[in-house]
Parts: C-alpha cells; sequence; structure tokens
C-alpha cells in the first residue's frame, strides 16, 4: 500500500525536477532581521482580515502542477500532503518537513497575492494559533475555546459546521462529544465562497469536539514536550508515538476542530482546512521554543526513523533530504532546523 501512494509522488518530482520552485529563502541565501510570525490574537482586525482574504486568493491562483485533481494553488499544498501522508508522520522528519511545507505556503500567500491584495509582505506571515491559551482542562465539556477569535466569522476562520450525525463507518472508535459533522456555517471559509477540489468538489468540514481539544491542548502538555531531554524525545512526545491519535498536542487541533467527520481530522486531506496552517504553526513555535533551551546544540540535532514505526531501521541525519513535491527544491534537515539560517527567514 504505501509503494502504491508513493508512486504520483515520485512521478510528479520526475516531471516537475527542473521546474520546482525554490526553497522560500528572502532570496540572498542569508537571513537578517526575521519577521516574527504572531499569535492570533496579537494581529489587529484589519491584519487578520488581509490574513483571510490572502488564503482566498491563492483559490483564485490557477494550480501550476501536474498533481492530480488540483484546480488552484490552494490545492496543491493539500494534494503534495495527501500523496505524503504515509512518510511524514510517526517518522524522524515529521517536525522539518511540516516547518518546510509551512513555510513554502508563507512564500505563496506573500509572492502570489501580497500585491494583488495591496498588503506589506510582512502582514502576509503565517500567523499561529495558541490553542493552549483557551483550553480549559479542568472543564473538558466547555465549548468556550470556540469562542476564541480565530474563530470569529468577521475577522477569523469562522466557526463550526451544521450539526451532522456522523455514519457508523466514519466513526469506528465511537466516540462521542462531536457537535458539527457538516459544511462551515460561516465565515470566509463557508461555501459557496470556498471550495476544496480533492478528491472532487466539496465544502470545508468542521465538528468541533470540545472535550478533545481542552485535554489535549491543555499547557501542561506543552511543558512535557519542551522538557524533553533530546529530539527523538520531543518529537515522540509532540505527536505520542507510538499512538498519536487522540493524544497528542498535534492531535489536539486537528481532532478538537474536526471531529469524527470535519476535514482537519483527515490525515491526509487536513490542509484543506485553512487552519491547519496555524495549528502547525503552533507545533512550530513549540518545537523552535524547545530548540531555543539548548539552540547551538540543537541546530545540529536530528533522529526518528525514516520510515513509520521503524525503529530498527535507518534514521533521519542532518543531510536526509525533505521533499515537498512540485511546491519548492529539496531541502536538508540541516537547512531546515534554523528558521534563521537562510533556507528559513522568520521567527517568533
Amino acid at each position: 500500500m504505501l509503494v502504491l501512494k508513493l508512486l504520483p509522488v515520485c512521478l510528479c518530482l520526475a516531471q516537475w525536477s527542473a521546474a520546482a520552485a525554490v526553497p522560500p529563502t528572502n532570496g540572498s541565501g542569508t537571513c537578517t532581521n526575521p519577521p516574527k510570525r504572531m499569535e492570533w490574537r496579537q494581529l489587529s482586525e484589519t491584519q487578520r482580515k488581509s490574513y483571510t482574504e490572502a488564503v482566498l486568493c491563492l483559490t483564485r491562483v490557477k494550480a501550476g502542477s501536474p498533481l492530480n485533481g488540483t484546480v488552484n494553488r490552494f490545492d496543491e499544498f493539500q494534494a503534495v500532503h495527501k500523496e505524503q501522508t504515509p512518510y511524514i508522520h510517526i517518522v524522524g522528519q515529521f517536525l522539518l518537513w511540516h516547518r518546510y511545507f509551512l513555510a513554502t505556503y508563507e512564500k505563496a500567500l506573500k509572492d502570489e497575492c501580497g500585491w494583488t491584495l495591496g498588503q506589506p509582505f510582512s502582514k502576509l506571515f503565517c500567523r499561529y494559533w495558541d490553542w493552549s491559551l483557551d483550553a480549559e482542562p479542568l472543564n473538558e465539556t466547555s465549548a468556550r475555546i470556540f469562542d476564541s477569535a480565530i474563530f470569529n466569522p468577521d475577522t477569523g476562520f469562522g466557526g463550526n459546521g451544521y450539526p451532522k450525525v456522523a455514519p457508523p463507518e466514519m466513526n469506528p472508535q465511537n466516540l462521542t462529544g462531536n457537535t458539527g459533522g457538516g459544511c462551515v456555517m460561516n465565515g470566509p471559509f463557508a461555501p459557496p465562497n470556498f471550495m476544496l477540489n480533492l478528491p472532487t468538489p466539496h465544502c470545508l468540514v468542521r465538528d468541533f469536539m470540545p472535550w478533545i481539544i481542552n485535554r489535549l491542548a491543555a499547557p501542561k502538555l506543552v511543558e512535557e514536550a519542551l522538557a524533553q531531554p533530546d529530539y527523538f524525545s520531543f518529537a515522540k512526545t509532540v505527536e505520542n508515538w507510538p499512538k498519536p491519535r487522540l493524544s497528542s498536542i498535534h492531535s489536539s487541533g486537528h481532532y478538537g476542530v474536526g471531529g469524527i467527520q470535519g476535514t482537519m481530522a483527515d490525515a491526509e486531506e487536513s490542509p484543506g482546512d485553512p487552519l491547519f496552517y496555524c495549528h502547525h504553526g503552533n507545533i512550530d513555535r513549540i518545537f523552535w521554543q524547545w530548540q531555543q533551551k539548548d539552540l547551538t546544540a540543537r541546530l545540529n540535532e536530528v533522529g526518528g526513523p525514516i520510515k513509520p514505526f521503524d525503529y530498527s531501521g535507518k534514521n533521519v541525519t542532518l543531510d536526509f533530504e525533505v521533499n515537498i513535491g512540485p511546491l519548492a527544491g529539496n531541502a536538508t534537515i540541516k537547512d531546515l532546523l534554523n528558521t534563521e539560517g537562510g533556507t528559513l527567514c522568520y521567527t517568533y
């Protein structure tokens, strides 16, 4: 099954090797005055709207890659994640693959939609959502987290989906407590203003599940990750290997927002929800925060299996190349460990 999933990626890379976008540097290979990614609540309402408008702009830019089913540039990011899902989770490159993926998405927002919207580039850097500020781990049934500014229908990403009962085949774990399940009801990403195209045209679906996000976005779980002594231990804690589903800070945003039926809960297609990038922005911020505790050492430290759960097989090394298909050229783990190193150029 894994071999079959890999084939489309290999074909795309072969077709696009000469035309692949350059890595998301500042153009000179150096990084001076790196822009700061900010938590959603730190932005003005104008800045918030400019960001969601840039995302919508990306859906109006025609796709340029041969990835099946893609219509626009937003689709392309979802398609790459979909094709590579079996190789970018529960592996040593998980954190660095997603770091590079987000930076490339950020570059597309700036380069392809920044000037269209008349906004300075500095206003379009990816934001993050610190869900630990909203979680109520001592009151898991509380839905207060979904009153957060990031879900505001006018200056945020909109709210929940229409209530819809999940069929048994979609809920093999017999989960309870989901509150949506249908198309997003309001905000900039509600239909028909925003539609997804993979695998066929459909609306963005959300299925808020309060107990999951209140439990898994708890500050104590973030602190537990930050206390890990080495990269491998940190990465395992973020995804909670070997049982990542419904048990880790990485799961918090995916299943808290996606629930049983939502787009964010789909391991392959989760980048179809624009909130994916703010959720993973926070994972990346926590990663950078962990690196800062011993930066010199941790800019040269990596570990974990290349293949999921293959603990006795090959591990990732500093020269391991991260590929994100036709979205950008390959980058080494070494280049991606430093967000201010030139290949990447941003801070928190």
